[in-house]
């Protein structure tokens, strides 16, 4: 009797865990299949940059030289323009490009806006600092020219903005 009592307990407690690997393997399939969904968005809708010319030249960039190499450095945001009143620029994006137009280095970052208007890029001998509102520390600096890895993340859609 007692061993049959102890041969029910196993049998419920092995049927839980068959109950409870099927609601696993279903949330992770959602999981999997939502991370798919996200991935595939983003490649097929990625965001779109406009007005170049003005955030180039409020943010101070242009062609400018490290270590003898010429770069052009490019700025575009998802804003049409800056929007003073509200204190916003909207996502931008800094390309790097080789002088023949080629993409050399990217990123995106939100500049920090004063009164006077939005702070612009600092250029060093072989570096650039650039203002981040949302990086863990507000100035950020970038060696120049790129590195071979920064070249490489460029060539890659980003999956997440």
């Amino acid at each position: 009797m007692a061993a049959a009592a102890a041969f029910s307990l196993i049998y419920i407690q092995v049927s839980r865990l068959g109950w409870l690997k099927t609601i696993y393997r279903r949330m992770a399939a959602s999981l999997m299949i939502l991370g798919a969904g996200v991935v595939f968005g983003s490649i097929v809708f990625p965001q779109q940059y406009g007005a170049c010319d003005e955030f180039t030249k409020e943010l101070g960039g242009g062609v400018h030289s490290f270590k003898g190499k010429s770069v052009q450095i490019q700025l575009c945001s998802t804003r049409n323009h800056i929007n003073y009143n509200l204190m916003d620029t909207g996502q931008v994006r800094m390309r790097i490009l080789f002088m023949d137009g080629g993409l050399w280095a990217e990123r995106t970052f939100m500049p920090i806006l004063t009164s006077q208007g939005p702070l612009p890029i600092k250029y060093g001998e072989d570096y650039l600092i650039y203002y981040d509102e949302a990086s863990d520390e507000s100035e950020v600096r970038m060696k120049m020219p790129p590195s071979y890895w920064e070249w490489l993340k460029a060539k890659f859609p980003k999956l997440l903005p």
